[in-house]
């Protein structure tokens, strides 16, 4: 008996046994456990289904993470809400749900650590999110990737939202993406009740373009950011240079150019979709004078290790020395990082040029198609140092990298307050801050839509 057909057999049995038992309490998560921890649910669910509810009555706020977007994003939230008054002295309790089942999610080593210092048990399951059914007052579940637009991909989030609200619980999510025209369209369709975004920008044209309540979007600021005014590049200097010891020399005397894009998804459904990200390398390489500049390139998540392309692209022996691929395993030298010791970024169509931009570096978005991927970030020319390249003609990028680098343009006055505004409400270090203040405000107030007169807080 093959192990394919055992677990098709148990499926057909448990499934509707599942459905049955958990009824209307019953999450599309429950497909994502494994065997043993759905069993573990459902005797939880049927031990407690008759007990006094009383007890559940307690002020909860519940984050459920089940992909690496959501650690990045909603970590950072926990652990400050860990640290608020009202959760240390016992007034709300704070639940951490981590589902290794759907997207293959391990926290961070660093992230495991904090919380078991901050006495936070991970969950492993979602049995609080049933239990906030039963007593859904004072009950707030907090996510990302719940956008009914692209519902094929967030079905997870989309479907526990609904399920949620259908019992009266609160939800609240926070933006992933950055103001990539698309992306906007997605997050004016997330499920939940309530929705922090970025910056003006988005907030704007979720209001105006899409018709957004108002009272549902509030701006908070990136989380994630907080950290880019503490970068030490010094330091960044010097853990490059214990990493690469063989290009030490070469930081100081050689421009440093980012090259950070992905390999893998933006061609998707064209001919040949492999060639053109060789093509599209290739061409980056040969548009940089190697002998003046050093490049780093930092290597997106999911590009494949084997075949390497970017090092397979490599012209000789001579660019070879100049060029310094950075895989995703080196976690010291994150995006932020590398950007902190890099004059320019080369990308293609990624919210790592906003970020850069952010820091007062030049962008160059290549891209080999005019109708390609970089599209959905042209609006970005609107606020100086984004240029967008194509393919043809050939010596387009070439320029545009020089002209980049030149002295007149590495010292022209950027308007990064206004990039700053519209991106992502203030680089003051606090938006983890705001959107805790948010989640507590929102929590404690069950009526926004009185409460709230607008949805602008920064």
């Amino acid at each position: 008996m093959s192990t394919k057909f055992l677990k098709d057999t148990i499926r057909k049995i448990i499934e509707p046994l599942e459905s049955s038992i958990l009824s209307d309490k019953y999450f599309g998560l429950q497909k994502s456990l494994g065997y043993s921890d759905r069993l573990n649910l459902v005797c939880k669910y049927a031990q407690n289904k008759f007990n006094s509810q009383s007890s559940e009555a307690y002020p909860e706020i519940t984050f459920l993470l089940y992909s690496k977007a959501c650690e990045r994003l909603l970590i950072p939230l926990v652990f400050n809400l860990l640290q608020r008054p009202e959760v240390q002295d016992g007034k709300i309790h704070v639940n951490v749900i981590v589902l290794f089942g759907i997207h293959r999610l391990k926290l961070m080593d660093s992230n495991l650590e904090e919380l078991q210092k901050m006495r936070c048990q991970i969950q492993t399951d979602y049995f609080s999110l049933i239990r906030a059914c039963y007593q859904p007052n004072q009950k707030l579940v907090v996510l990302c990737l719940d956008h009914r637009k692209v519902y094929r991909y967030h079905f997870w989030g989309v479907d526990t939202v609904d399920t949620l609200k259908s019992h009266g619980v609160s939800t609240l999510s926070i933006q992933h993406g950055g103001t990539r025209a698309d992306s906007v369209e997605e997050l004016a369709s997330a499920a939940s009740d309530m929705v922090l975004v970025w910056g003006k920008r988005v907030y704007r044209e979720i209001v105006e373009r899409y018709n957004g309540d108002p009272r549902r979007f509030h701006i908070v600021g990136n989380p994630l950011h907080d950290r880019l005014a503490n970068i030490d590049n010094v330091q960044v200097q010097s853990q490059f240079k214990d990493h690469y010891p063989e290009v030490s020399s070469q930081l100081g005397q050689k421009h440093v150019v980012l090259l950070a894009t992905c390999l893998h998804t933006e061609y998707r459904g064209m001919e040949n979709e492999v060639q053109m990200y060789r093509d599209y390398i290739r061409h980056i390489y040969s548009s940089i004078d190697f002998s003046r500049t050093l490049l780093l390139v930092k290597m997106h998540p999911l590009d494949t290790l084997a075949p390497n392309l970017y090092i397979q692209a490599i012209p000789d022996e001579n660019s070879k020395k100049s060029i310094i691929v950075i895989e995703p395993t080196v976690s010291n030298l994150d995006i932020y990082s590398l950007l902190s010791i890099s004059e320019l970024l080369i990308t293609r169509a990624s919210t790592v040029a906003e970020e850069a931009m952010l820091m007062g570096k030049n962008v160059i978005s290549f891209d080999l198609l005019p109708d390609g991927p970089s599209k959905n970030y042209r609006h970005l020319e609107e606020y100086g140092s984004y240029t967008t390249v194509y393919a043809n003609p050939e010596n387009e990028l070439k320029k545009a990298i020089n002209y980049s680098l030149s002295e007149a343009v590495s010292e022209q006055n950027k308007n990064t307050s206004l990039i700053e505004e519209e991106l992502t409400c203030s680089l003051d270090g606090h938006s983890t801050d705001r959107a805790v203040n948010e989640i507590l405000t929102y929590f404690w107030h069950k009526n926004y839509q009185n409460y709230y007169e607008n949805g602008c807080t920064c």
